[in-house]
């Protein structure tokens, strides 16, 4: 382990990149304790200790045009380390007894010098040859952001969550505007397109989801049979029993279940916030359903 440390952090000199080799850390961390399923934050304000979050990282650091979805995704995780050390300032001395809950876009707008607010409504604008409701807006030089109460708390979720990503990724820019985001369609353009990645990926973290999916079905990869299918309930039996089912079909119906097995729970959805199609897709892009 210490060997290990050692060259990670020479190679981070080297490569003047102080994410390099993060992976092998996050390896190295997960090997050391195998608490991760009944505590998916286990051990992590240790983290720091493995250089692995520079003392002084903030929203700033490194922003440029084009990201991968691995550097966003690194970003995103690095971001929910930082909430972790600081949770007791953050909120106040009052923090979540659920992990899942200290993913609140606008506690994590604060942590990076933002102020969010929530208005009645933002106005319209025209987008695509129509006329929308402006959902948020960023105005990056002051360091605001505003959601829109017009829509579902899913939405406004999610369009925080977008607005986060544009101020940690982006440049600043003035006043610009987004309308209604809840992660079940991906924007073309380059800069929505990452902020709607960023948005996904830190409201649903790799490890958090991947431990909850399995806490609640029991298994690293859903596969469609006849003892699971009898198992998600008379609803999803029905609609499964019909044939012809697809993968985005039933990962909709995982992504929304509310009980497996005869134990009732809260669904992956509603844990989260999100959308049923935010989480169905991010089901699949964890390879956690398979037909």
């Amino acid at each position: 382990m210490t060997e290990l440390l050692e060259q990670v952090i020479k190679n981070r000199k080297l490569l003047q990149n102080p994410y390099a080799h993060i992976e092998y850390l996050e390896l190295a961390q997960i090997t050391a304790s195998r608490l991760l399923y009944e505590n998916p934050w286990a051990h992590i304000e240790d983290l720091d200790e493995l250089g692995r979050l520079p003392a002084q990282w903030n929203a700033n650091w490194q922003k440029r045009k084009n990201y991968t979805i691995a550097e966003i995704e690194q970003h995103a995780r690095m971001l929910q380390i930082a909430i972790w050390q600081r949770r007791d300032e953050l909120w106040h001395g009052a923090v979540p007894s659920n992990p899942i809950e200290l993913l609140d876009p606008k506690i994590a707008l604060n942590s990076i010098g933002y102020v969010c607010d929530e208005d009645e409504t933002l106005g319209q604008f025209y987008s695509d040859g129509k006329m929308v409701e402006v959902a948020g807006i960023i105005d990056g030089p002051s360091k605001q952001v505003r959601i829109s109460r017009q829509f579902p708390n899913i939405v406004r979720n999610f369009t925080a969550a977008h607005e986060l990503g544009h101020a940690l990724l982006h440049e600043p820019r003035i006043m610009h505007r987004d309308r209604a985001l809840n992660g079940e369609t991906i924007s073309r353009d380059s800069c929505e397109y990452e902020a709607d990645k960023f948005a996904s990926l830190f409201l649903m973290p790799r490890k958090q989801v991947c431990a909850s999916f399995k806490q609640l079905f029991l298994t690293d990869m859903f596969s469609l049979d006849e003892a699971t299918t009898f198992a998600l309930g008379a609803a999803a039996r029905e609609m499964l029993m019909k044939g012809n089912t697809t993968l985005r079909q039933l990962s909709r119906i995982l992504a929304d279940a509310e009980q497996y097995n005869g134990r009732h729970f809260k669904s992956l959805a509603s844990r989260f916030s999100v959308s049923t199609e935010a989480m169905a897709i991010r089901l699949e892009e964890l390879k956690l359903v398979n037909l």
